[in-house]
């Protein structure tokens, strides 16, 4: 039953050995991707127990995820959690998160922040029920977070998905390509800590272009 984590990571070398520390207590394996750090952050996962595989250009967060779920392959992993390493999730909560998928009843978890204790910005709010609103007319479901960085899935599921996504719009990637090949995917609250800025407004319009002409493309795709 080997678990695999997976930690997008960006400038956190002050904190990413904490955070690798406490997530390896509940997986197998910790796979932390330093998109391209001008810090240590590569030094410091691998010295906290993470494996760091060299990562020397910022090409964006998706980019970086893509590349974790590569290197997760050699170890066989049965499930895959993708969290991120900024301290906006905790690591306590992937047992919560693998629940259904051990129990079978869904092959993708999402967490939902705002199902939990999310505290955020008008701004923010308004952008995500835009993001949210966007999602529901292309894919016919309504998820309460369609942007949650943290989520985990059944392995052989995972990789199924032929990704491609190089930034943000990452979520809205593995969303709409796990529903379209008829994944059971459900949502469950989870704990926000501390408040972290989200994305720009420039990067919010972004994901929701890619959101309507994703959504038309693999309506019709066969």
């Amino acid at each position: 039953m080997k678990k695999v984590a997976i930690l997008p990571a960006y400038n956190l070398s002050k904190s990413i050995d904490k955070i690798v520390k406490r997530t390896s207590k509940f997986v197998d394996v910790v796979i932390v991707i330093s998109d391209g750090s001008t810090d240590d952050t590569n030094l410091v996962a691998r010295e906290a127990g993470a494996i760091c595989p060299p990562h020397s250009n910022n090409r964006g967060k998706g980019y970086a995820i893509r590349k974790g779920i590569r290197v997760s392959m050699k170890f066989n992993p049965k499930y895959i959690i993708l969290i991120d390493a900024d301290g906006q999730h905790l690591p306590e909560e992937i047992p919560n998160m693998l629940r259904p998928i051990i129990n079978n009843l869904a092959d993708m978890v999402v967490g939902s922040r705002i199902k939990g204790n999310l505290k955020t910005s008008a701004i923010n709010k308004v952008g995500n029920l835009f993001l949210k609103i966007i999602s529901l007319i292309m894919t016919g479901r309504w998820f309460s977070d369609t942007e949650s960085g943290f989520r985990a899935f059944k392995a052989e599921m995972l990789y199924k998905l032929n990704l491609e996504a190089v930034f943000y719009e990452i979520e809205t990637e593995l969303l709409y390509k796990a529903l379209k090949k008829g994944f059971k995917v459900v949502e469950i609250p989870i704990t926000v800590p501390k408040a972290i800025p989200g994305i720009t407004i420039k990067d919010g319009i972004k994901v929701g272009i890619y959101k309507i002409i994703t959504g038309i493309k693999l309506r019709f795709e066969r």
